[in-house]
């Protein structure tokens, strides 16, 4: 008796099988560890191992996430383009996907807040930011040096107090994407 051996498995065929290999939360849940992460993305479930070390925002939050349904943080804290990176490691799907309550409200109130335009970009929006930083800054740095008056160098305090709440509220933005409009510059917002 011969063996024969078939043809080998097409693109298609390779990716019509992780779209039909089905496994349950609990066998996912099983690949929690650092040489073996997967998470489930909207039902979809994705073994980002080799990612690891190429995930711009480190490690850990896909090892502390490793195992679970990662869908409202996976779609809170990434762009758009960040799908198609996802969709390479694409593995099978949860038999027992189901969304929790409190995950259908928060998509809800998500889908409302982008229906008010509320996630979209204004315009000039993080130049300002910086344009308004650097004069609180440099109004602080006068105020100190050109006076001896107290109550100046108190509000040199106070404009240096709302400089560093700005450079959080610009920083948390840059790590949403959401306030440049290239990705490259995030690294330069985020400084």
């Amino acid at each position: 008796m011969v063996a024969v051996k078939g043809p080998a498995a097409t693109e298609d065929q390779k990716a019509s099988e992780k779209t039909t290999k089905r496994v349950t939360s609990a066998e996912m849940a099983r690949h929690c560890g650092e040489g073996d992460v997967w998470v489930a993305v909207q039902g979809k479930v994705y073994d980002v191992t080799a990612w690891l070390p190429h995930h711009p925002g480190g490690d850990l939050p896909l090892l502390s996430l490793a195992g679970q349904d990662v869908t409202d943080a996976f779609v809170a804290y990434h762009p758009a383009s960040a799908w198609r990176v996802l969709d390479r490691y694409r593995v099978a799907t949860l038999s027992d996907y189901a969304v929790s309550e409190v995950s259908r409200d928060y998509r809800r109130l998500v889908a409302e807040f982008a229906k008010a335009g509320l996630f979209d970009r204004k315009g000039h929006g993080c130049a300002a930011s910086l344009c308004a930083m650097a004069a609180l800054l440099a109004g602080a740095i006068w105020l100190v040096l050109a006076t001896t008056n107290v109550a100046a160098h108190m509000a040199a305090a106070i404009m240096l107090g709302f400089l560093w709440m700005q450079s959080g509220f610009l920083g948390h933005d840059s790590g949403h994407y959401g306030s440049v409009w290239l990705s490259g510059w995030v690294g330069l917002a985020r400084i």
